[in-house]
This record gives structure tokens, sequence and C-alpha cells, in this order.
């Protein structure tokens, strides 16, 4: 709220990160004042096993068995995945012509769309990756603080391996 009522007055304060601010001061905290021994559940050890990227196919034999109970959740994450990607870029993209929050002359494909999150899930699915989507709340961020070409996704990904491989033993505290 705080940061909101500035902008108008200072417009650099968009590029501090607030959000970023809350998680190392809630974990500096927890840690401090020890409130995971009061109660508060914090993440705790994360640990990775063997080395990072390992590929598992994922049409084992062995894993055969679970195809009837996961398919149904499966196929209603990747509905809900697909209609918020979807809602994401034609909120964010230029539609008729217009332009919106910062992104210029993008023209949108829900087949595009369809395949592009396919292919990502598909090749995320042999590292044991979590399903991804393009968020509106990320987009949203993105497109605020200046992020027109799909290089803002790069870097972030870039950013969020780094952490993934060298940064988890810090992330113990966080609430």
């Amino acid at each position: 709220e705080l940061k909101r009522r500035l902008q108008p007055r200072y417009p650099s304060i968009a590029y501090v990160p607030d959000r970023f601010a809350v998680v190392v001061l809630s974990a500096v905290f927890a840690w401090k004042f020890g409130w995971d021994k009061q109660g508060l559940e914090i993440l705790g050890d994360v640990r990775a096993e063997g080395r990072p990227f390992t590929v598992h196919f994922p049409f084992q034999l062995s894993m055969m068995q679970h195809v009837t109970d996961a398919f149904s959740t499966a196929f209603i994450i990747a509905l809900l995945g697909f209609f918020e990607s979807s809602v994401a870029a034609k909120s964010l993209g230029t539609g008729e012509g217009k332009v919106s929050n910062g992104l210029q002359n993008m023209t949108l494909s829900p087949n595009r769309e369809l395949v592009a999150l396919g292919v990502a899930n598909v090749v995320g699915g042999l590292f044991m990756a979590l399903p991804a989507f393009g968020g509106y709340g990320r987009s949203k961020v993105n497109a605020s603080t200046g992020g027109k070409t799909p290089m803002s996704s790069v870097f972030l990904s870039l950013i969020t391996v780094i952490c993934t491989l060298f940064l988890l033993p810090y992330f113990y505290y966080i609430p």
C-alpha cells in the first residue's frame, strides 16, 4: 500500500523488491526469535538428490500402475493451467491493436499457447518438474517492471535455477 501511494511521487520506487524484503525479513525474524520452536512451521532442510537435472523417463512400466489414479487430476491441472495462461496472455497482450501494460504488438494464438505449454511440460516432466503455466501474477509483475520481450522470462528462469542449485540451504527458515 505504501509503495502504491509513493509511486506517483517517486516513480523509481516500483523497482524496490518489497515482496523479496518481506520473505527475507520473515526468515531472519524466524531464525533470530526462534519462531520455529514456538510452533511456526518453516521450510526446513531441503536437499537435492544426486546430480541436478537428471532425466527420468516418465513412461516406465513401474509407473504405469499410477496412470489411472493420476489422469483425472492431471487433466484438470492442465486445463486450468491453460485457461490461466490464456487469460494472462489476453489481458496483458494487445488484442485489437491497443497497448496494454507495456506489451506492444504482441499477437496471441491460443493454439500456439497450448502447444508451447505442452512442449514445456513434457520436457519438464523428464526432469521431474512441476507443471508450468503462464501465471497472471508473474506476467503482471513482469509487464509493470518493464519486461517487454521473452528474455525477461529467460533471466527469471536462470535466477530460479541458480537459487535452486546454490541457495537452498539459506531457505531453511522461510515460514
